[in-house]
Formats: structure tokens, sequence, C-alpha cells
């Protein structure tokens, strides 16, 4: 065997994970034989029928169901533990692969290079002047998601990288910095071909209309799980980590002061309390090391990261202003 398929499911019911299945099942010039499809329900009352599944057989799906809810990280992690290929790849439940042929594509790909860590590029449903548009993400700008990305088993296991029960709605930042972070950066592997449709669910969280912003809901994860992240490099000894833990920093910053949190100035108030208290001050002596170039590097670096990743301007926020507010 040789390519594990990990779909962790809530409350997509069978009309729509059958899309994605079909997307599997109707791939080309493919030994299905290589393959398992594993689905991870995580604690849902939608269930899948034996006889629902039984119209995938050659696709040989493994059904697990949690026995509560744990949130899609740990869901992909039972769904980890509980197969053994050699290669792994995560799916959303209400996503697809993008034609019939990206699984032979990407099994010769796979045999002949034998990648720790793949990328490939994806296809997000997006909005363009009001219109349903395919947005083609290249390889290097699908940081941090997991979708289109193929992972080694013997890497993640060497690397000791696994999901975190701390970080339940950034589980995608926590795990693809943990590899990437275990990886020579020359050693990744980036295949130019569209592999992965992220689709426009719009009851899925991430886009759910809310009174309160997505980005404000989950800010909490967000916030914590760098303390996470950073624990982790340390115990593998990264030179990455100082540079990661003020760069985290400055994103925490960086999203305090954007628009997302306008109208919520208690809320912004808690978290700037916090981020003095369980970032800067313990941390403080980080700063002194590094020139102001460098920090400025790193400054603007995630300013135009977060910008791109959530389409927000920002700039009216500046190093400076970090500076003058925290470290004099």
């Amino acid at each position: 065997m040789l390519l594990d398929i990990i779909i962790p499911q809530y409350k997509e019911t069978e009309d729509i994970i059958k899309t994605l299945l079909d997307s599997i099942n109707n791939q080309k010039d493919v030994d299905f034989n290589l393959i398992n499809v594993t689905i991870v329900n995580d604690y849902s009352d939608v269930l899948l029928s034996k006889s629902f599944l039984n119209k995938y057989k050659k696709l040989n799906i493994k059904y697990l169901i949690n026995d509560k809810n744990t949130g899609p990280g740990l869901a992909r992690q039972k769904g980890y533990d509980n197969t053994s290929n050699k290669y792994v790849t995560y799916i959303d439940a209400d996503d697809e692969l993008y034609d019939d042929l990206v699984l032979s594509k990407l099994i010769a790909f796979i045999i002949k290079f034998q990648p720790d860590y793949l990328v490939t590029n994806i296809a997000v449903e997006g909005f363009i002047n009001d219109k349903k548009s395919l947005i083609i993400k290249k390889n290097n700008e699908t940081f941090p998601w997991m979708h289109g990305k193929v992972y080694k088993r013997r890497f993640i296991d060497d690397n000791k990288i696994r999901f975190s029960e701390h970080v339940r709605h950034v589980e995608d930042i926590f795990y693809t910095t943990c590899v990437v972070s275990s990886i020579n950066v020359n050693e990744i592997l980036y295949l130019d071909l569209i592999t992965y449709k992220w689709k426009n669910n719009q009851l899925s969280l991430t886009r759910i209309k809310d009174e309160i912003p997505y980005e404000v809901r989950i800010f909490s994860d967000v916030f914590d799980a760098p303390k996470y992240i950073y624990e982790f490099l340390c115990k593998r000894n990264s030179k990455q980590k100082f540079s990661y833990l003020i760069q985290s920093i400055f994103a925490i910053y960086i999203l305090l002061n954007s628009p997302f949190f306008k109208d919520y100035s208690e809320l912004k108030e808690k978290y700037n309390e916090r981020l003095i208290k369980e970032y800067i001050k313990p941390k403080r002596n980080l700063f002194i090391i590094y020139k102001y170039e460098d920090l400025k590097n790193l400054f603007n670096n995630e300013l135009k990261e977060l910008s791109v990743r959530h389409q927000l301007d920002l700039s009216n926020i500046c190093l400076d202003d970090f500076i003058n507010e925290y470290l004099k």
C-alpha cells in the first residue's frame, strides 16, 4: 500500500461527501490497491450508512467514529494513527480532487521522487465580481493550509509531528509549521499541478455568517498556538525558534490592530494585556539580539502575509508603533 487518504467528517451528509468520494472513485489510470480511504466521524450524529459506503468498494473505506468531539485536527490524527501506508494526505469532507488524473500523477511523482513532504497547487472557490470563480493558488502560496499536500509517514513519525489537543481551530497552521520547521527548505518538493479543489461551503466554520467575525471567534487559538509551536521548535532545537516567536508576536499585534477588532475594544484590550504578560515581557530580551532592519523585515513579511491571507488593508500598522508601545 502506498497512500492513505484521511477525511475528517462532522456535519457533512452523504450528499456532500459523495462529491469527494466520487472524485476519488472516478480517478483514471490508478491501481486502487495502492490506496486506502479512512473517514473519521468526529462524534457527529450525521452518520454515513453501510449501504452508502459499499458503493465505493474499490476505495477500501475504513469508517471510524470518535467517542467525543475533538475538532478536525485530532480527527485527522485518529485517522493517521489507525492507518499505516507509506504516504498520507488529508482531504476535507466538503472538498474534492481537482480532476480525474490527480492521483495517477501524484502516485507517479511519489514513486519516482520519494518525497518527505510534497506541496502542490490548489484551486479555491471564490467570488470575483459576485461570480463564483476558481482562484488558483500556486504551491508557494498555500502555506499554512494542508490542502494539496502529501507527507511521508516515516518523516512525520521520526520528527514526532502530531496534531495538538490544545490547538483546535488553527490546527493547519500548527501542523504545517511543525512540518516545515522539521525539514530543510531545499528538501521540500513542489509539483506544479493543481490537485485539490477547496470548495466554497457557506456552512463551514470558516465561512459561516455570524455577528462575530470568524477571525475574532477563534482568536483564542490564534493567540495560544504559537506557544505550542515554539515548544515543539525548542524540543527540536530548531534555529528558527526565535524568529518564529517574534513573527508570531508581530502577527498577534497586527491582527489586534486590524479591522477585525475595530468593534471589539474590550476584547482587544484583554488580549493586548495577555500579549504583554505572556509573550513580550518573558521574551523581551529576544528583541535585543536582532538588529532593527532584521526586525523590520520580519514585521513587514508578517504584515504582507496577513494582508494577503485575510484581504485586509494593513498599511497603517508599522513596526515603530509596536516598538514605542511595548519596547520603550
